[in-house]
């Protein structure tokens, strides 16, 4: 049976998870009482509740020239005032002067824009420290930046057919009008909510003209974008169907900053110029803290969550085995082998070796002949314990394939592909994701959807809208802007490729609660969220999933949503299949959620922040 196959007959209800598939975008929270803007070095320094103290957001240098960018000075204030200018990124903050057209300052820290934290007045917590502009701005500062405006091209991909009639048949996609009035509603909200200082964020809509697996139509593409369309940055057009990673290459290698792609090898990311961010953890991140886990955790014990094995399979100690996403449509993608050779090696550090390693190509219309070889390996195997590095949707093709060959494994959740979602494991065959636990990036979120940071956000940009308006993709399309605002506030004035490197890798670190990911970007790893929970799958739990649909199935979060750094797990037996403690979903996390800020009514009627009109 094949993808397409299995949804005509079981029902549109299942589509749910391809639309979470970067759901995870969005990061919700709680705030820390106050912070200050980091040092003005792509290191940068990440300042404490009081405004003190210091801790590496990460090594390397932006590379080439770059302004000095937002700096804070010392103290819970975080005030300082710095004027637009040059230096290295790799240089020191505090006060650079020159550059552009007569005098410059920003006040940081203070200002009418600041709330009590001494963040951006806004709703969520992952606000940029707050400044007060004034002066010049530089001017035309980069290609794509001009005196009244910042160029930035939402990227269009055609969606893959199959999974196109999946998301049409379950009334879950949202259509090219619902799309296209939700990033206007938050290009709105995010022009008047961060500091862009004079310019006005543009949106260019721009179609593919081809296929993801072309590879020549996304470096034409790329070309364009950079010497026609002369954009600064380039955003997610469609979440259905993310950047590829050639574009992604091709922007980079051009110096278009892309707030795009999938998770990849942090090598992938140092290997070119620091212009892509996202929010997944990097793929070195989920590897390493898999095999921390397991090599503390479950290394050399009984595979005692597991359920009814075939005669010769050992329970006494467990045999992994892994399933990773190679490419799709045909098309093998070298960096997904990368990837799992990455993990694989992890592993090995921990004496914990591979027992079945098998890639699998996404492809809706596949023959089902491919998923029954891939179980019958790991049974063949005698792996107990299955790591799957997967899509969305072909974990709902497997676990239906153990079961009709009587295989009841343990599944160690990796937090890869939204297989550590309420929605995608209400898809799984029940039984089998009864026997599943392991680690998340995600967060304790809320029960509401109309209570989320996304929603929230959409409908202050646009107050006319209804509820529905948004689309139910909002919760992914904030993140897109969020990130690109967030680097234009940091930048300072003097906007660059490089200035924006530097701004995201001076973003204060922020979250670490339960409610909340720790959030912060480096060289090494340029995406947002550095820690995990432990998370295990009850089949028999009702309640909201992550779109507010309620049901019986709920992924739980050990202790509450207790979040780990690399290198904390403990080496005591997992939390698991354990209710006592155990979170799921609310609307008032421990510690705050997002701030009040739209519900005294007030609009916005400027192009942006700091514009004149």
């Amino acid at each position: 049976m094949t993808l397409r196959q299995f949804f005509e007959r079981y029902g549109a209800t299942a589509a749910v998870v391809a639309v979470l598939s970067l759901l995870i975008l969005l990061l919700p929270s709680n705030a820390p009482k106050s912070t200050s803007v980091g040092a003005g070095t792509v290191g940068g320094n990440s300042f404490n509740a009081n405004g003190s103290g210091t801790a590496d957001n990460g090594a390397g240098t932006a590379g080439g020239e770059a302004s000095g960018g937002v700096s804070g000075g010392s103290g819970s204030s975080g005030s300082g005032v710095i004027s637009p200018g040059t230096g290295s990124a790799g240089g020191g903050g505090g006060t650079a002067s020159g550059g552009g057209s007569g005098p410059a300052s920003l006040a940081v820290g203070r200002g009418p824009n600041c709330r009590q934290d001494l963040r951006e007045k806004g709703i969520s917590i992952y606000e940029p420290p707050c400044v007060q502009f004034s002066g010049s701005n530089g001017g035309a500062t980069s290609r794509g930046v001009f005196p009244d405006k910042i160029v930035v091209v939402n990227y269009l991909l055609p969606v893959d057919p199959g999974t196109q009639a999946i998301l049409q048949g379950a009334q879950l996609s949202d259509s090219p009008q619902t799309l296209a009035r939700s990033y206007e509603a938050l290009r709105r909200f995010f022009n008047n909510h961060y500091e862009t200082y004079g310019r006005e964020v543009q949106l260019k809509p721009y179609t593919a003209s081809g296929q993801p697996t072309n590879d020549e139509a996304m470096k034409a593409d790329a070309v364009k974008i950079a010497n026609e369309i002369k954009a600064f940055a380039v955003i997610e057009g469609n979440p259905a169907q993310p950047i590829p990673r050639v574009l992604a290459e091709e922007l980079d290698a051009r110096g278009v900053v892309c707030i795009c792609t999938v998770s990849f090898r942090a090598g992938w990311y140092q290997e070119r110029a620091p212009y892509i961010f996202s929010s997944l953890p990097t793929e070195t991140e989920y590897s390493s803290t898999v095999a921390e886990y397991i090599g503390k955790r479950l290394k050399d014990k009984p595979a005692k969550w597991a359920g009814n094995l075939p005669a010769g399979i050992n329970t006494q100690k467990r045999k992994f085995g892994l399933i990773y996403l190679e490419g799709q449509q045909g098309k093998v993608d070298p960096e997904y082998k990368k990837g799992a050779d990455e993990l694989v090696a992890d592993l090995a550090q921990y004496g914990v070796p591979v027992a079945a390693e098998v890639g699998y190509l996404y492809d809706p219309g596949r023959n089902q002949s491919d998923v029954t070889n891939l179980i019958a390996t790991m049974k063949s195997k005698g792996v107990t314990t299955i790591i799957p590095y997967v899509d969305p949707l072909y974990p709902i093709l497997f676990t239906r394939e153990a079961t009709n060959q009587q295989y009841f494994p343990e599944w160690f959740i990796a937090g890869t592909g939204l297989s550590d979602t309420t929605a995608a494991g209400r898809l799984y065959d029940q039984q089998q994701w009864s026997h599943a636990f392991g680690i998340s990036p995600l967060w304790v979120t809320w029960t509401t959807a109309a209570k989320s940071t996304g929603y929230r956000e959409a409908h202050h940009g646009d107050p006319s809208m209804q509820p529905g308006d948004e689309g139910v993709l909002v919760n992914i399309y904030n993140s897109y802007f969020r990130w690109l605002f967030t680097g234009i506030q940091m930048a300072g004035p003097k906007l660059t490729p490089d200035t924006f490197a530097q701004g995201m890798f001076n973003y204060p670190q922020t979250g670490g609660k339960a409610a909340a990911p720790l959030v912060y970007f480096n060289r090494a790893h340029p995406t947002a969220i550095k820690d995990f929970i432990e998370v295990w799958y009850s089949p028999n739990t009702n309640g909201n999933d992550e779109r507010s649909q309620n049901g019986l199935g709920m992924v739980m979060k050990v202790d509450g949503g207790k979040r780990w750094l690399p290198g904390q797990w403990p080496t005591t037996d997992p939390k698991v299949v354990d209710p006592n403690g155990a979170a799921t979903t609310t609307d008032n996390p421990v510690g705050g959620g997002d701030f009040p800020h739209e519900q005294d009514g007030h609009t916005h009627t400027k192009k942006c922040l700091s514009c004149s009109s």
